[in-house]
């Protein structure tokens, strides 16, 4: 009989040789590698593409990774000694990579919230999750992007270069209560950030109810400065609506503006004279100025007019200011001379200028106003010449004049201008000398 020991049984039984384990490895997506890391030195040795088998070796961690270009790499440890109940393991890449490069290199990156630092950053989109990344630097608008993976879509770039470079204009407006409009939209109260697009020039209009309006226009093309970063536009000078009676004129500076009603802008520091006139109404006249000590101008000036008596007074002429011929009959030069002269002061008290030898007379100016205040002047005089002397022929001429502006003085000539009406008081004195004159 013979007899084993332990002993001989324990080295017997490392004598036997035990079968290595072998795992399969499929990569997910297929086309990326599957390497082992060595444990020696740390190098990788490929195994295969999209599926691998690994053999486990004693005394190694057996770390394999699975690469992609685009993607983060996995990295999985297989020690040797570890009950692997299933020997078909899968290791998915589940992390897409984005290279992104910026411009310029010192606008911040962030990162669904987070900054993540300036010029570049290999981005992390996880599938299945949606990143957002923002580029932002002041004075530049800010450029957004969102990077989504899902199963079986379409998959983000593995390099994408975000450059800024629309501008930003922060633009404020003043005084309080001015608004800020690009082109007819309002875009704030205040102030504003302004928008100007690569290759273009865009304007912003300041507005105030009352004052002028400004604008400022900022370009973003090559050659041309900058925009700013900050600007403010402050409102000066003034704005009017004047608005008359619908027939009215609108005077403004002695210019001719309009009919009915216009608006009168006042630029900062100066003053702006306005009259609104229309036929047999009493012209009204007002100064708007925009100076520091100067009454503020109303937004608007509605305006009525009071009926001008002077022409209830009068009849329109075509006899006023000409020379009308009255042609003397059976008298003798000295009949006829005191003849007229009597037919003129019958309407006229005061003579300027009476000369029987030249067959020369003028009287003085008569006055005559109207309005409650006196605002209508009409002035009235008679010239006479002698024009023929066979056949005896004299020129008679009505002078009719009325003040071109309230309040001024009747001795100032250039304060009167010519009237195509003669007051009813005259209106009968050319007829009434050429019938008695025959």
């Amino acid at each position: 009989m013979r007899y084993v020991t332990v002993a001989s049984l324990l080295i017997l039984a490392s004598a036997v040789p035990v079968a290595a384990q072998t795992l399969n490895i499929t990569a997910d997506p297929a086309t990326a590698t599957i390497y082992k890391l060595k444990a020696q030195d740390s190098s990788l040795v490929a195994l295969g593409t999209g599926q691998a088998k690994l053999k486990l070796e004693k005394n190694d961690d057996n770390v394999v990774l699975v690469k992609l270009e685009g993607f983060r790499e996995v990295r999985r440890n297989f020690p040797k000694g570890a009950e692997y109940k299933d020997k078909n393991y899968t290791i998915a890449l589940t992390k897409r990579i984005v290279q992104l490069q910026v411009l310029p290199y010192d606008a911040q990156i962030i990162v669904n919230g987070d900054a993540k630092g300036t010029k570049s950053l290999d981005l992390e989109v996880e599938e299945g999750k949606a990143t957002t990344v923002e580029i932002t630097k002041r004075g530049f608008a800010t450029l957004k992007r969102v990077y989504r993976w899902d199963k079986g879509g379409d998959m983000p770039p593995a390099a994408e270069k975000l450059e800024l470079v629309d501008r930003k204009v922060l633009v404020s407006a003043g005084p309080a209560g001015a608004q800020l409009f690009d082109n007819d939209t309002k875009i704030g109260e205040a102030d504003a950030e302004f928008t100007v697009k690569r290759g273009t020039c865009s304007s912003v209009t300041a507005k105030k109810a009352g004052f002028l309006q400004r604008e400022a226009t900022y370009c973003n093309k090559d050659g041309l400065p900058d925009p700013p970063l900050n600007d403010r536009l402050t409102l000066s000078g003034r704005v009017v609506n004047v608005a008359g009676p619908p027939n009215s004129r609108i005077i403004v500076n002695q210019k001719f503006a309009a009919n009915g009603s216009f608006l009168v802008q006042i630029a900062d520091g100066s003053c702006v004279k306005v009259r609104v006139e229309q036929l047999a109404f009493i012209s009204y006249e007002r100064e708007y100025c925009a100076q520091a000590n100067a009454p503020v101008p109303p937004l608007e000036d509605v305006i009525s007019l009071r009926q001008d008596d002077s022409y209830a007074a009068s009849v329109a002429s075509d006899q006023a200011n000409v020379n009308v011929t009255v042609e003397v009959g059976k008298y003798t030069e000295e009949q006829a001379w005191k003849l007229i002269s009597s037919i003129v002061l019958s309407h006229f008290d005061v003579l300027e200028n009476s000369d029987s030898q030249t067959g020369y007379l003028r009287t003085a100016w008569q006055l005559k106003t109207y309005g409650e205040n006196n605002d209508v002047v009409i002035r009235t005089r008679i010239i006479l010449k002698r024009s023929n002397d066979a056949p005896l022929r004299y020129a008679l001429k009505i002078v009719s004049e009325r003040n071109r502006f309230a309040g001024v003085s009747v001795k100032d000539d250039e304060n009167f201008v010519p009237w195509d009406r003669i007051l009813n008081t005259y209106k009968d004195v050319i007829s009434e000398a050429q019938s008695r004159m025959k």
